[in-house]
This record gives structure tokens, sequence and C-alpha cells, in this order.
């Protein structure tokens, strides 16, 4: 084992010359890099699907079951034909991509026509009672018998005589039964058809599809016919001896047969969902068509399913882009990862590649060297990352990843190729030659133009981005790198500002006694070489952090907001029209802690002369003002209800109220509030009022057509309060229901903090939050690795000006500051242009993401800067240079000036 061990050392060492141990570290960060591609996607994916199945998990059974039906006129009514278009259905559907197993039929049936029927209880009023003739396969599992048996067939009565009726054995259910007076052994006359009682049955289950799927299957209806009289609907369970005695004598027209099939969702994924949504409304639209028995059958089918998948296609289309970007981002920082390692392993093997220049190398065989190493690395670091990023993130995945991945493992080939073989191009394999170098002028050329192309290629992005929005998949990277773009455009802008804001910053210190500023300023002013990626990245970084918090926020803003539009109050206390909220219990809840503010209401529904009717509520002004104006939003004008008047009552209304109203006026309503009085009937009083303002909506109120008015209208006395509500942002929510419901049990408390719990907790939102931390977490740890690296680089050349001044009797502190002023005003332009990027994907990205999904309104929201957020990161980037600068020196007089200056020599 060791020898094997040191051949395999030793074939290393070949392989990468005097980069082995940093080759070694490139592979790592090429396997961090490339996993994170991978798992971060993948991760999402996963949690996506969780979240789907939580929201299919919430929805009832009967929502989740496929239905087909077809006319017993194009394949019969026995069972055995029911059984063979049932499964040629089943298999059409499993063909269409819809999850049915083969065990999936919950039941399948035949039903008639509503028939008339005698022989009834017939209360006075109502017309002869209509029953369905209904066979269910399942009959006997989903119910249980209260009296007498199932029913079995029937026959002809009289003993098959020509001309007699047909008779046939039914259940009935027992709310069937005692709506229309039945009992075991009843008789009931269906025309050509004679039915008899044999069983009375209860449902196991009421909820259950099967008993759902028919209005009047478990309990008769009241219905109306046309001459309006109204009539008892309801059904009668056969057997599957009766269908063919049924068929014959009501006519397969009259007969309809239905499957129910249970949808298999338990493994459906988030990216399925889609799939089977434009499935079964194909299938809905158009129908599914098969043959059985050679004949061509067409049945309808309906689902609830895409009703139930609704909520979290739409909070799909929302997160996806959006988690896109931060996706693609997170890749490009893993490319600038590899490219610093790429630049650590060129770095060792400068002075290699350099004597082998000397000595006759070519480029192409340097270039060879360096590649083969690669290889090895991305075909190992690169196999390694996607089974570390598979067996940690099970499931289908993105195929989004593997294009992110894919990115990462071509820097890996094309980075160190470029990093080490470039630079050794201007080298002379034999004596040095007389050679023109590229005056500085050609230098500053180059510059311009490719900083040019770079700000062209990114204001393309945005100005794509900003006409065709964002779309997830593969189609979509080119917009979905919106950050990158902009981080591109900023990096421009900050390397051209740096240089000369810092020397004129080196200037300013050279005015001072001590040299040490001033010394390090003026090393800062020379950018060094390979500093442009850096700068980049941890733009883009502070960028990444910052931005999705931006959005988390304004996510936030609108539920909170949503919430206040759902409900209008901290929480309102309602008891039925006939009841009031007592004086006791009004006292009662404004003492439950929390609680800042109370204002009751009376409401009773009026009517205008037009017969327009609309809800009055009684208030008292101040008290109802100081609840209502807590939430945003304009104030409630209390000064329109507070003025004196002899006959006229002043009156705020919502837009629906204030049109009818002014239309009962005979004045126009528009914006400005119409000054004619109109007359509002309520009970058996009237009373007259003016509109004085408008308020877009009412707490508590049941009709979008409300009118407010101040309490005791014209001397006379208001109703007692039906409707209280309560101001408190801390308000006890549970300690105010509890003291409600055991004063008055049939009350209802509404509260805002379950509005915005509901909001906060759709299962979409929450897998979508879990994947931006971690992609945020991720982003993070890169930008933290980008910065160790970049300060890495440079650390030799750091730690020779730390020895040499040692030497000169530099103190710790003094090297320090002098390390400090030469390092941090980077990372400080870097903050700053991360800063300014986040504060710019607002406006120029922020209006492409269709969150409205998130609002719990399907309005609009707009993604707004925040500051703390970007305060914080940027903080936080500059505290980590600090820290690692201190460590450094800390190292470097740890290990004494000898050693360093030992190895410069």
């Amino acid at each position: 084992m060791r020898t094997l061990w040191l051949r395999l050392r030793a074939g290393w060492v070949a392989l990468t010359g005097t980069g082995a141990a940093a080759t070694v570290a490139f592979g790592l960060l090429v396997f961090v890099a490339a996993a994170a591609s991978l798992a971060i996607p993948r991760e999402s994916v996963a949690l996506r699907t969780g979240a789907l199945q939580r929201v299919i998990a919430a929805s009832p059974l009967a929502d989740r079951t496929v239905v087909g039906t077809v006319a017993a006129t194009s394949m019969g009514g026995d069972a055995r034909a029911i059984a063979a278009v049932g499964a040629s259905l089943r298999a059409t559907l499993v063909a269409g991509d819809v999850p049915v197993a083969g065990n999936s039929l919950l039941w399948a049936g035949l039903t008639t026509a509503y028939v008339p029927v005698s022989g009834t209880a017939q209360a006075a009023g109502y017309g002869p009672p209509q029953l369905e003739f209904s066979y269910r396969t399942a009959l006997a599992r989903y119910s249980r018998i209260v009296a007498g048996r199932l029913p079995g067939g029937g026959g002809a009565a009289g003993g098959g005589v020509a001309g007699q009726r047909t008779v046939v054995q039914v259940a009935v259910t027992a709310d069937t039964a005692a709506r229309l007076g039945l009992r075991v052994g009843s008789r009931l006359d269906a025309g050509t058809v004679e039915l008899v009682v044999t069983g009375i049955i209860r449902p196991t289950d009421p909820a259950a599809a099967f008993w759902t799927q028919s209005a009047a299957a478990a309990s008769p209806v009241l219905a109306q016919g046309s001459s309006g009289q109204q009539y008892w609907s309801g059904a009668v369970f056969i057997g599957a001896a009766a269908l063919p005695l049924i068929e014959s004598a009501l006519g397969p027209s009259e007969i309809e047969v239905t499957w129910v099939y249970a949808a298999a969702l338990s493994g459906l994924t988030a990216a399925g969902a889609s799939n089977l949504d434009a499935s079964l409304d194909a299938m809905a639209s158009s129908g599914a068509t098969f043959l059985t028995s050679g004949i061509p059958i067409t049945a309808a089918v309906t689902s609830q399913i895409p009703s139930v998948l609704a909520p979290f296609l739409a909070g799909e289309s929302a997160a996806a882009p959006v988690l896109e970007l931060l996706y693609v981002s997170l890749a490009v920082l893993g490319a600038v990862v590899v490219l610093l390692g790429a630049r650590l392993v060129a770095q060792r093997r400068a002075a290699e590649f350099t004597l082998m220049r000397a000595r006759g190398a070519a480029l192409y065989q340097l270039g060879w060297l360096v590649l083969r190493a690669s290889v090895i690395v991305a075909a190992v670091a690169g196999a390694a990352a996607a089974a570390a990023a598979i067996r940690l993130t099970p499931g289908d995945g993105d195929a989004v990843s593997w294009w992110l991945a894919g990115l990462t493992i071509a820097v890996t080939l094309a980075g160190p190729l470029l990093i080490s073989v470039i630079p050794q191009r201007v080298a002379s394999p034999v004596a040095p030659r007389p050679r023109r170098r590229a005056g500085g002028r050609s230098r500053a050329v180059r510059r311009i133009v490719v900083e040019t192309v770079l700000v062209a290629v990114a204001a393309g992005g945005l100005v794509v981005l900003r006409d065709q929005g964002l779309s997830s998949g593969s189609s979509g990277l080119y917009t979905s790198a919106a950050p990158v773009l902009l981080a591109i455009g900023v990096a421009v802008v900050v390397l051209r500002c740096y240089p000369p804001l810092v020397r004129e910053l080196a200037r300013i210190a050279g005015r001072s006694r001590g040299v040490v500023a001033f010394v390090g300023l003026a090393r800062a002013t020379r950018t060094p070489p390979g500093s442009v990626l850096p700068s980049f990245a941890l733009v883009l970084v502070l960028a990444m952090v910052a931005f999705p918090d931006m959005i988390a926020a304004s996510v936030t803003q609108a539920q909170v907001a949503a919430s206040w539009q759902q409900t209008g109050a901290d929480a309102i206390i309602q008891v039925p029209a006939t009841d009031e909220i007592s004086p006791a219990l009004q006292h009662q809840i404004s003492a439950v802690p929390g609680v800042e503010a109370t204002a009751t209401a009376a409401t009773a529904t009026g009517s205008l002369s037009s017969g327009f009717s609309l809800s009055v509520m009684w208030v008292d002004p101040a008290r109802y003002a100081a609840v209502v104006d807590e939430a945003p939003g304009p104030r409630f004008p209390v000064a329109a209800l507070s003025g004196n008047a002899a006959t006229v009552l002043p009156a705020v209304a919502t837009p629906a109220a204030a049109q009818a109203v002014g239309t009962a006026a005979g004045t126009a309503v528009g914006p400005a509030v119409g000054p004619g009085p109109a007359e509002v009937i309520e009970g058996s009083s009237t009373i007259t009022i003016g509109l004085a303002g408008r308020i877009a909506s009412v707490p508590g109120a049941t009709t979008n057509a409300v009118v407010v008015v101040p309490q005791e209208p014209l001397g006379t006395s208001p109703p007692g309060p039906d409707l209280m509500l309560v101001a408190g942002p801390r308000l006890d929510g549970a300690r105010l229901s509890a003291v409600v419901h055991r004063a008055q049990p049939d009350a209802s408390v509404t509260l805002r903090a379950t509005a915005l719990s509901a909001l906060r907790s759709a299962p979409v939102l929450q897998a979508a939050r879990t994947a931006l931390a971690q992609g945020l977490a991720t982003a993070a740890g890169f930008g933290v690795l980008i910065l160790l690296m970049s300060l890495l680089l440079t650390a030799q050349t750091r730690e020779l000006t730390v020895a040499s001044l040692a030497t000169m009797g530099l103190r710790r502190w003094q090297a320090q500051l002098l390390l400090t002023a030469e390092t941090l005003p980077g990372v400080v332009a870097a903050a700053i242009g991360g800063v300014g990027c986040a504060w710019l994907l607002a406006p120029l990205v922020g209006p492409s993401l269709n969150l409205a999904a998130f609002s719990g309104t399907g309005s609009a929201i707009v993604v707004t800067p925040a500051v703390l957020p970007l305060a914080v990161a940027a903080a936080g980037l500059v505290l980590c240079a600090l820290v690692v600068l201190a460590v450094q020196i800390v190292i470097s007089y740890y290990r004494g000036s000898t050693r360093a200056l030992r190895i410069a020599d």
C-alpha cells in the first residue's frame, strides 16, 4: 500500500510539476463550485416538490379524482360493458400522462335522468318528487345497511305477461326515506317502472366523492320546475342485475355511465405539475377517445385537479425566474472561484514555465502540460461533485443545474490554459532579442474597447430582460444573468474611478506627519494584475446577498397590505343580525392584553327609492376612525361625519353605494361628492342622508355597497351594536377569541394575524424562501472564499513588505495600518460597487419579476431598495477583510522576517 501511495504521489508530482499542492487545492475548489451549481437547483426542485405535495395533501380527496362520462347509447348499459369500457378509458388516461393506477377505479356507475314518481309522502304545495336511478359498483363499501338489504334485480310484474310494468328493487338513503316517507317494502310508481324499496342505507363517509359527485345522491334537494312549483329530487340505488331492465324500460338515451378514478399524485413532482395540468385541460376540452371492441367511444373527462394545482403553478411561475437569477449568479461566482484557483496554480508554476520557455519549450507544449492536469482535475472533481449532489439531493433535479455545472467544468478546462500559457507568449526560447513593447496608449485603447464591449453586452442583456421578461429554463439563461451583467458594468465603473480617488487620498495623507498611511495608499494606487476578477466577483456577491433580501422584504410588505385589505382591522367581532354585543362583553374585549382601541357599529340592511339594496352602518366617528386609521392607506374622513344637520344626515359611502345614492338623488357622483340628499328606508323608518365623503371599503361589511353614518341619527335610536372592531398590533388573538366565544358562542372572530399567517405559510412561498436562504448562504460562502483567495494571491508581496519594514523598525500596529491602507480601499470600492449594483437591480430587474402570486390579492409587488441589508452586507465584507489582514500580520510576525526575505531572494 505504501509503494502504491508513493507511486501515485510521484505520478501526481510529474503531472503537476511545482504546483502539486496548489493543483490539489484547485481540485477542491472545482469540486465546491460544481457541487454548488448542481446541488442548489436540485434542492430547490425538491423543496418545491415538497410544497406541491403539501398543497395536494391539504385538498379534499374528492378533488383528487378524474371522472369519465359516456352516454349509454354508444356502449350499452350492462355491468360487463361498463367494466370493459372503464378499462379502456383508464388505459387512455395513462397514455395521456394522467397518473391513474390499475387499481385506481374508486367506483363506476350508471345514472338515469330524473323520473317523476308517485307513492311517496308529499307535502302540500309541492309537486311529485323526481328520482334518478343510480347503479354504483362500490355501494356496499361506501354505505352501511340501516334496514332491509341491498337491492338485487327485478322482473316483469305479473310473471312476464305482455304489457305489464317492470319491477325493480331499489335502496334509498336514510335521509331520502325520511324526506319521502319510505320504508322497506314501499312501492313507487315511476311510469313504466315500479320500484320496490328493499333496503335503507346510510353513507359511511358523506364527504367522499362517491356521495358528493351527484348533488342528490345522499339527501334529496329542493328544486323548482319551469312552472315555478317546487319539488324534491333524489336518488334510488339499483343492483347490477337490474341494469338490463332499466335500459329496456327507459331507453339508453336517458342513461349516462360514469367512472371515477383516484389520481396517484403522491409521486407528482414540481416539474410534472404543469404537464399534468395541460393534459387534463386538453382532455377536458376535447374528451378522451378510444376503441372498445372496435367501436370508437369518446368520454367526457372532468377533474378538480387543475384547481388544486392552480395556486402551486401560480407560485411556481413567480418563484422559478427569481430562483434562476440566483442560480446563474452562483454559477458565475463558482466560475470566479475556479479562475482564482487557476491563478493560484499559475502563480506556483510561473517560474517553472518561464524556465521551460527559456530552454526552448513551445507554447503548445506548455498548453498540453496544463491541459492534461486540468482534464484530470475536471473529471475527478466533476464526477465527485455530481455524485455528492445526487446523493445529497435525491430526485429528478433541474436541467438548468447541469448547464451551470457544465459551465464550471468548461472554466476548469479553459481557465488554467489561458491564465498559465498566455503570459508566457512573450518569453523567448533563445537569446533575448530586441522587441518593441506596446505603448501605454495602445494598452489604454485596448482597455477602452474591452470595457465598451462588456458594458454593451450588459446593457443588451438588461434591454432584452425589460422587453421579454424573465423565463425559466436554458432558453432564459441570458436574461437570468441580469445581475451578472449589471455587476460587470458596475465593476467597470468602479475600476475606472478607483485609481484617481485613491491617488487623491494618498495626496491628502502625504500632508500628514506619518508616512504609514501615505505609503499604504500609494501602494494601493498600483492596481495589481488580476484584480478585475475579484472586484467583479465581490460586487456580484454583495448584490446577490442584498437583492433577494429586498425581494423578501417587498413580498412581506405586500402581504401585510393584503392582510389589511382582507380584514381592515386587527380583529373583527361580529354577531348574528338578531343579536347584539353586550356592554359587558365590550368591556371584556377592551381588557384583553394588546387591545389599544375599540369601536362598535350597528349594521342594518336598507334600500333606496330605486330599490337598490345597501348596508347602513351606525358608528361613533371618532372611535371608528381611531381603529380603522391603523390600516395603511387614506385616513377615514371623520370630519365629514362630525357636522350637525337638521334634516339631512351626513354619510360616507363606498364607491358602489355612492354611485347608487347619487343616482337616487338625481345627481352624478364623480370624484367629488354630490350634494343631493337621498332617502334610505331601513325597516319601518326612513333616514335622509347626504354624501359627505368616500371610503374604499368598510371593515366587517358583507357587501360592497355600504354607507356609514354617525350614531343617533336625527333623534332616532340606532339598533344595538352587532359589530366590533379592535386595534392592537400585539393583540392576544387566542385570548380574545376565548373571551368572545365564552360570552357569545355564535359570534365570529376574524383576526388579521390569522390572515397574514395564511399568506406567509403558503407552501410555495416557504419553499422559495428556503431555497433563497440556501442560495444566499452559498453566495456568502463564495464571497468569503473569493476574498480570502484574492488576498492570498497577494499575500507573499504583503508579507515581504511587512518583513522589510520590520527590519527597519516598523512596529506591528504600524504594519497593520499600512496593510490596511493598502488593501482596504479596494475592498471598500467593491463594497460600494456591490451596494450600487444591488440598488440598481431593484428598478432594472424588479419590474420583470412577477411576484403577484405571493401578495394574496393578485396585485403587483414593487421591489424597492432596502438600506439595512445593503449596509449589513457591505460592513460584513469590510470586516472580513480586516480580520484576514490582522491574521496575516500575526502569522508574519510569528514566522519572523528572515524567512520572508530569504524566500524573496
